[in-house]
């Protein structure tokens, strides 16, 4: 009896065993809006703009790595200037991960499923110099499509730079067939362990 139930488990786990959490921000599309704002860096001299697909490349820069060098920097005020990640499957996100220009709050708003953009947190990098790491975890996860990354305000100067975002969570996809068959086959094993145990417990009265 107990052979069985491990085996019903291990069927169980097999389907559910590739929701391990990951970056599902990895290698997700990324788009600037189109404002005058970017590329910005008011006068610091050692700017260096960044293609825009390396904020989710998965690789942090060195953390102190001027805030203006390898990165996608902007000057303005809070809101108006945005980097869209859009990622490359629907996925359920539990903690969100940047680096960024130390001095300055980011907020990270999500397209939820009505495809309005909502808040989901305000990150701000360890007050240090350059560029260096914020994380927020989210009290409730939320499952979306796209993050939108904006400066924001209660600290900085004005000048934003971002040159990583990851999103940790897992992807929500449709089961595939063979998926369904582990599942059902652990649940089927079930049934019969618990019909016979039912049995059994009669067979006794």
């Amino acid at each position: 009896m107990m052979k069985k139930l491990a085996i019903a488990l291990a069927f169980m786990g097999l389907a559910g065993g590739a929701l391990a959490d990951s970056n599902v921000a990895l290698n997700g599309a990324v788009t600037l809006s189109a404002t005058a704002g970017f590329g910005d860096s008011a006068g610091w001299g050692g700017a260096a703009f960044a293609d825009p697909s390396t904020v989710t490349d998965g690789i942090y820069l060195p953390v102190g790595t001027q805030w203006n060098t390898g990165s996608v920097f902007w000057s303005g005020n809070y809101g108006v200037d945005t980097i869209t990640v859009t990622l490359a499957q629907k996925s359920q996100v539990n903690e969100l991960r940047i680096q960024a220009d130390n001095d300055n709050n980011y907020l990270v708003e999500y397209l939820d499923s009505a495809h309005v953009w909502q808040s989901a947190a305000t990150l701000s990098p360890n007050r240090s110099w350059g560029l260096d790491n914020g994380s927020s975890s989210l009290a409730t996860p939320i499952v979306t499509t796209a993050f939108r990354i904006s400066g924001a305000s209660g600290a900085g100067d004005f000048q934003f730079s971002v040159s990583e975002f990851q999103a940790i969570g897992t992807v929500v996809a449709v089961p595939e067939p063979a998926t369904y068959a582990m599942l059902g086959m652990g649940l089927g094993l079930l049934g019969v362990i618990a019909r016979r145990k039912s049995r059994n417990g009669n067979a006794g009265c």
